[in-house]
């Protein structure tokens, strides 16, 4: 097969979803240039996978989960929509699809997921690059202009969201720190460089559930310190990191931080220790009781594709109940434990590897309603799924485990 087949039809349509060119060239150009390269990613991905199905070997069986999920979503969804004559642009919701069933081809080549870890990689870590220069720049992505006269309280990065530009340094960082392992000292300072570069990308997005969420994230990925006498040490680190949040809290208002910056720094210190009557939700806490309004008017049908998108619903699990219904939801939990429970299956640093992605994208669900439906995001799903069934060939899986091409 022409090697420019994946880099056109996949690694192509994939850079355009991480950096979010589309919403650039929407911005800048014009939106109907966007929706024409948008339409065009698609129409790629549908030629590289029926051309790539001779190289098909075996399918990801844990990734056969979200078929069926599918199923499930678009019986009940269009069944409800008919009943209860909800429109929307169906045939949108179709991308997230089109992105799962193309790269869930593609990586059933061994060499393709490799090749595939190195682009998102690379994206994620530009991505998280960029959310600091935009905000130096006091650049906001929605008017596409440097502001004058106020400054940015909270980094969005391409996205122009902090909770997009939270999780995309978070995955950054965990990407890099699985697939870059140099062995000299200067290459090692470099990565040590890059990564603090990235959780600053992180803290200036303010986000307190990537703040939280990156808290969890680096104790998975770094489970080999924490034995032994280092367990001890981390047991008396915990008061030391409850005392250093503690001082934060009162002294946030001495740091020249804006409104905003303060209100989340207090918001942080509430969930740390774990005060969460008091974490303010933004707004979302509102939105849900909106959309469980809905769920418990059809909690058997559900309202209909994309209902919990329209209501703003900003909860992923609460969203697929209200739009499909109980069954749909209760596959979707089962779906999600299935993904997690296989990865104590793994070696012990895939393992923390593949359980980190999960933990991002299953705690960034609780306040995000877009997880789901992001390309950029539904992918990770694939490469998980690949990475607990490739595990069972050890040979091949450990040229998985690591990149070395810097050294």
């Amino acid at each position: 097969m022409n090697k420019f087949i994946p880099i056109i039809c996949f690694y192509v349509p994939l850079v355009i979803s991480c950096l979010n060119i589309l919403g650039l060239i929407s911005k800048f150009i014009s939106p109907d240039r966007a929706q024409l390269v948008a339409y065009l990613n698609l129409v790629l991905i549908i030629i590289g996978s029926l051309l790539f199905q001779k190289k098909i070997k075996t399918l990801s069986s844990t990734n056969q989960l979200w078929f069926v999920f599918y199923i499930l979503y678009y019986c009940f969804g269009l069944l409800a929509t008919g009943l209860y004559g909800f429109q929307t642009s169906i045939i949108a919701t179709f991308v997230p699809v089109i992105y799962f069933i193309g790269f869930n081809i593609l990586l059933s080549d061994k060499d393709q997921l490799k090749i595939f870890l190195q682009v998102v990689t690379v994206c994620f870590v530009i991505s998280s690059f960029v959310t600091i220069i935009f905000l130096k720049l006091n650049f906001n992505i929605y008017t596409g202009e440097v502001l004058r006269g106020w400054d940015l309280d909270r980094a969005g990065g391409l996205n122009g969201d902090p909770n997009a530009a939270a999780y995309t340094s978070i995955f950054a960082y965990i990407l890099f720190n699985q697939l870059y392992q140099p062995s000299k000292f200067v290459f090692r300072l470099l990565k040590t460089i890059i990564l603090i570069t990235i959780v600053y990308s992180l803290i200036l997005t303010f986000s307190t559930t990537g703040l939280f969420v990156f808290t969890l994230v680096f104790f998975i990925l770094n489970y080999k310190f924490f034995t032994g006498l280092k367990l001890i040490l981390l047991a008396c680190a915990i008061p030391l990191f409850y005392f250093g949040v503690f001082a934060l809290q009162s002294q946030s208002q001495n740091l020249d931080l804006s409104k905003a910056q303060t209100a989340k720094v207090n918001n942080l210190f509430n969930l740390m220790t774990l005060n969460f009557e008091e974490v303010d939700n933004s707004g979302r806490g509102e939105l849900l009781e909106q959309g469980l309004y809905y769920l418990y008017k059809n909690p058997i049908l559900g309202n209909g594709i994309d209902f919990s998108v329209a209501m703003r619903t900003h909860n992923t699990y609460a969203g697929v109940w209200i739009d499909a219904g109980i069954f749909t939801f209760l596959f979707f939990i089962f779906m999600l434990f299935s993904y997690l429970f296989k990865t104590f299956t793994l070696k012990p640093r895939l393992r923390s590897f593949s359980m980190s992605i999960l933990v991002v994208l299953y705690l960034f669900m609780i306040s995000l309603q877009s997880v789901i439906n992001q390309p950029n995001l539904i992918i990770f799903f694939v490469l998980v799924g690949y990475l607990i069934d490739y595990s069972k060939s050890d040979q091949s899986f450990n040229s998985l485990e690591t990149s070395k091409s810097l050294n």
